[in-house]
């Protein structure tokens, strides 16, 4: 590693390779290749990164349930060298909860391992009484985490320094700090914020959605009012689930409740068929359509459906998991799973989404086809943290509301699935962190 080298000299490199945004991190003695390095105690940094699927590995009495996900990680050096670190690995502990990186060195040439060895005492007391310190740079690009670590007490490591403590580098996550060259970028929420203000001052705007060309186009039907929000971002309707605008996910509102995911599950006898299902647990029938259409919450005996619903290898007085195998389960009288969403499940829809959240009000009027009008009441939600997510799942806060059926139409059953997880608007902040009200001008 060039101790000379400058944020700038990296920063150049990872952006001449794809990297988008650069974070930087400031590692303690503790960060090495034995104790794994540290990313936070939010799982936010899950959010922000590529990763591959978060799936569990089992429990420890000291450390509880364990999650794990393989990163796209590769090292990088000055004369513009990548090369992959295949071993490197998010460690999830939800019971503290934090992240660690850890296989980031194992099999990689270009990896810094000189500089990710734990320090002897000596090392450590030498290092903390002279204020050393390494640099963790990475370069996030979609597909891929470049990263870069400057050696002890070199000029990169004395420039990030500055760069925290001044503020130059605002908080990109719980642990890092963005880095950009010149002047500060504007922020997204302050983008967000402009947009919206643009978009409240059009007063009505009639039904539309971005066809697959981004062409605008008209459209009524039951969503029209997100869909027309989200055509004036640029936003083509699609099933993903990541974030809407740069790191927000925008929800039009102008009812009591919010619908938060929607997930298929990943266990039970759902998994066997539609028809199956329905079969053993519909909650009305006719000859003509057959429904899965109650709201089930926690703990509750649901008489339509005869299963009741149970948030399984959760501690809620600890609001800690405490095994791995478990999730939100719909149980029918027997103990058998009907349908259920394990924990993997959970957290890999989670940290696809609600990042940031904008709810933003809107108000309809109906002439010939719809017509909508947004704000000025805002909404920014953020941190929702993994916690809160499942104690609120826990506590029925978020309950579960199914529209599933299957019609009969010239003689063909067609099915629809839609599995809604709900939450009323009065309770919404409790699954953030922060939130904070916006009257759009």
């Amino acid at each position: 590693m060039n101790s000379s080298a400058s944020l700038a000299d990296v920063a150049d490199v990872m952006r001449r390779n794809g990297a988008e945004t650069l974070v930087l991190k400031m590692l303690a003695n503790n960060d090495n290749s034995k104790q794994q390095i540290y990313l936070g105690s939010d799982f936010e940094i899950l959010r922000n990164i590529p990763t591959g699927d978060i799936y569990e590995d089992g429990y420890s009495e000291k450390k509880g349930a364990i999650f794990k996900a393989r990163i796209p990680l590769s090292w990088v050096d000055l004369d513009g060298n990548i090369e992959a670190a295949d071993g490197a690995q998010l460690i999830l502990y939800p019971k503290y909860p934090e992240v660690r990186l850890s296989g980031f060195v194992r099999g990689c040439r270009l990896a810094p391992g000189h500089l990710m060895q734990p320090p002897t005492r000596d090392e450590r007391q030498h290092r903390l009484a002279t204020n050393q310190s390494r640099c963790l740079v990475l370069g996030i690009r979609q597909d891929r985490v470049l990263a870069y670590v400057s050696s002890w007490n070199s000029d990169l490591s004395q420039e990030a320094t500055h760069r925290i403590e001044s503020g130059e580098s605002g908080l990109f996550t719980s642990v890092f700090y963005e880095y950009s060259e010149g002047r500060s970028p504007i922020s997204s929420r302050t983008k967000l914020i402009q947009r919206l203000t643009e978009i409240h001052q059009m007063g009505f705007i009639e039904s539309c959605r971005l066809d697959k060309t981004g062409s605008r186009i008209p459209y009524v039907a039951q969503n029209s009012a997100g869909l027309t929000l989200e055509s004036f971002f640029g936003i083509t309707p699609n099933g993903r689930s990541e974030p809407d605008f740069m790191d927000w996910e925008l929800k039009a509102h102008s009812s009591s409740v919010v619908t938060l995911m929607t997930p298929e599950p990943d266990t039970g006898s759902y998994l066997e068929g539609l028809a199956t299902f329905l079969g053993t647990y519909a909650t009305s029938r006719t000859e003509q359509r057959i429904n899965f259409a109650s709201i089930h919450r926690m703990n509750e005996f649901n008489a339509k459906s005869s299963l009741t619903m149970r948030l399984t290898g959760f501690d809620h007085a600890r609001k800690e998991i405490t095994d791995p195998k478990g999730g939100m389960m719909l149980l029918d009288q027997a103990g058998n799973v009907a349908a259920g969403w394990s924990f993997q499940k959970l957290l890999n829809h989670w940290k696809r989404k609600h990042t940031n959240t904008c709810y933003v009000s809107y108000q309809k009027e109906m002439r010939e086809v719809p017509y909508f009008a947004y704000g000025p009441e805002v909404r920014l939600c953020t941190g929702a943290g993994i916690k809160n997510y499942l104690t609120a799942l826990s506590d029925s806060v978020i309950y579960y509301d199914p529209g599933i059926n299957m019609k009969l139409n010239d003689g063909r059953w067609n099915s629809k699935k839609r599995n809604q997880f709900r939450i009323k608007w009065k309770d919404v902040s409790s699954i953030y962190d922060k939130t904070d009200e916006v009257i759009l001008s």
